[in-house]
């Protein structure tokens, strides 16, 4: 697990125009970050395509009637399930593997390669429209269309991870009461859910990744809280988040207004980051359901309550690469690397290990009322030996959460995407067939949620 916020300095690859697609132009194993820590060297990522039969869904929000008991977070996983893909088993997914230069193929993003179709597919979109950002890599922001409609033609639903305000506050910023950023960060948003609603297909949305952590420990060391703190949402061009109090903890209204307006048929989640509130997950009398509470009490005040899924993540790279201390030759240790001991027990008999992470998601679950998407877990194969090499570093992730997706679901899970966090990390082309193998055999008898 990640032992506290390491900020790590976050290059953006522009992307040109062109007509068949385009994604950032790395490695496969390049791209986006991930939240075990606040995020890293994002690029934005274009892989998934959208889902299935066009058509707003409506049975998988966590809004109930007063007087009503609330559904229970599986029957709520069920419905996000069944409305997404037509049928309520667990999802599986991958993304940020999109086909890069010179062809920026859309068609070759890396999930449609394994001979299996799965369920979900996710890309980053970040960078502002006045700063080179996603909405001018291809005309008009059609980058969501074209990697959207690739997503349909390969049966697969798309997912956004929509990414740029945590860039800002992991430096420093404070853009949520800038009204010229807030101005060009709702407007880019918009265009996206614009996007979305023409493809007509049931997707997802995750928002901003890192942004939240990031968030509560500024809000908790100033003393403030999300309805007390500025934040500009009220502009003529974004006309669903007029008169909604300027205030932070509007910011998940005014996203759901947009979706409610725009996209109706696709499911929103905000990022729950678990460093927000740290427990060290080496230590037998961490408060881990504690900490899970003070995540969800502020993501509850965030808005996230009112949102179809939470998002949620277990490392943001191998953890043999957080063993070399990053990759560096020669250097190894299984206990002090940059984040601790990252290489969990899959026997469950020490920690860190993986019953210690699904108290905390189920924790998580529970107090918001809302399924749970594991998100951008790492491809890394199992060794007894520490660290590893450039595409080859150790992790187990892959092959637990496949031997024990019965876990998953258990702890509030509606499906697990798998995807690298930054370049180096091991990926599907280099681990040796073992996640193709895991999803051909998984779909030959899918767990029911």
């Amino acid at each position: 697990m990640y032992d506290g916020p390491m900020r790590v300095t976050v290059g953006l690859a522009l992307l040109g125009l062109v007509l068949g697609g385009c994604d950032t132009g790395d490695d496969p194993a390049d791209g986006s970050t991930a939240d075990a820590g606040p995020r890293t060297d994002a690029g934005p990522e274009a892989d998934a395509g959208p889902r299935s039969d066009a058509g707003p869904v409506t049975d998988a929000g966590p809004r109930t009637d007063a007087g009503v008991a609330p559904p229970t977070v599986a029957a709520r996983a069920r419905a996000l399930a069944t409305a997404l893909r037509g049928e309520a088993n667990f999802m599986i997914g991958t993304g940020n593997d999109l086909d890069g230069a010179p062809s920026y193929d859309a068609d070759r993003a890396g999930a449609y390669t394994l001979g299996a179709t799965l369920d979900v597919h996710y890309w980053y979109v970040n960078g502002y429209s006045d700063r080179g950002g996603w909405t001018t890599w291809n005309p008009a922001g059609s980058y969501v269309t074209i990697h959207g409609e690739a997503a349909e033609r390969h049966g697969v639903v798309p997912m956004i991870t929509y990414y740029q305000l945590a860039l800002d506050y992991e430096t420093g910023a404070d853009t949520l009461a800038d009204p010229d950023r807030m101005l060009v960060w709702l407007s880019d948003v918009r265009l996206m859910f614009q996007r979305l609603g023409a493809l007509g297909v049931p997707a997802i949305v995750h928002v901003e990744p890192d942004l939240f952590g990031y968030l509560q420990q500024r809000f908790e060391g100033m003393g403030t809280t999300p309805d007390a703190y500025p934040a500009r949402l009220s502009f003529t061009q974004i006309p669903e988040c007029m008169g909604l109090p300027e205030v932070a903890a509007s910011l998940g209204a005014c996203l759901r207004a947009m979706r409610d307006a725009l996209a109706p048929q696709a499911r929103l989640g905000l990022h729950a980051s678990a460093w927000g509130s740290w427990y060290d997950a080496t230590d037998p009398g961490a408060d881990v359901e504690g900490s899970a509470r003070a995540v969800a009490a502020f993501l509850t005040q965030m808005g996230g309550a009112d949102m179809d899924l939470v998002v949620v993540e277990t490392s943001d790279r191998d953890a043999g690469f957080w063993e070399t201390y990053g990759g560096m030759v020669g250097t190894c240790s299984i206990t002090d690397g940059p984040r601790g001991q990252v290489y969990w027990d899959a026997t469950n008999a020490t920690l860190p290990n993986f019953h210690t992470y699904f108290r905390w998601v189920r924790a998580l679950t529970e107090a918001l009322g809302l399924p749970a998407l594991y998100w951008q877990t790492p491809f890394g194969v199992p060794s007894d030996m520490c660290g590893g090499t450039d595409g080859h570093y150790r992790d187990n992730r892959v092959r637990y959460f496949f031997d024990h997706v019965d876990e998953l679901v258990a702890a509030g899970g509606v499906g697990a995407v798998f995807g690298t966090g930054a370049g180096r990390q091991t990926y599907i082309t280099t681990d040796s067939g073992q996640f193709q193998t895991a999803v051909t055999g998984y779909y030959a008898s899918p767990t029911p949620l």
